[in-house]
């Protein structure tokens, strides 16, 4: 059962939040979709800081248990086939205001180190994201 996540803002920023959370829900079902194209047991993505501003490299792959699918290699170049993921990844994260709102509103969650996140991915891409996350470090 799908539970609204009450927003932390002032009333005249709300219709904004609102919209951006859709986005944000929009961007992470087609980040599902084509996750579980690749990877069906993908349940959680780790992205890191890359070298530009704004830039996250994909990292680690998890499955439901937290336990590391595929670790991508930082320094040599993605593998094209996950090209998109980390589009919807890296945009999914410069979306997220984690300044004004709490870790997961946007469904991004940041991890120990703060160049590290974690995206959550539904387990059925029509429904909504989980909103906890475990230690995926």
């Amino acid at each position: 059962m799908y539970v609204p996540v009450q927003d932390p803002c002032r009333d005249e920023d709300r219709s904004v939040c609102a919209a951006t959370r859709g986005l944000a829900r929009a961007i992470l079902r087609r980040l599902a979709v084509r996750a579980a194209v690749i990877e069906p047991r993908a349940r959680a993505i780790v992205a890191t800081m890359g070298d530009g501003l704004w830039c996250y490299d994909l990292w680690k792959l998890c499955d439901a248990d937290g336990r590391v699918l595929k670790e991508f290699e930082l320094l040599g170049r993605p593998d094209p086939v996950w090209s998109k993921v980390a589009a919807d990844v890296a945009q999914l994260i410069r979306l997220a205001d984690l300044r004004t709102h709490p870790p997961g509103y946007y469904f991004v969650h940041p991890l120990a180190d703060a160049r590290d996140f974690s995206v959550i991915l539904p387990a059925h891409s029509s429904g909504p994201a989980p909103r906890t996350i475990g230690s995926l470090t």
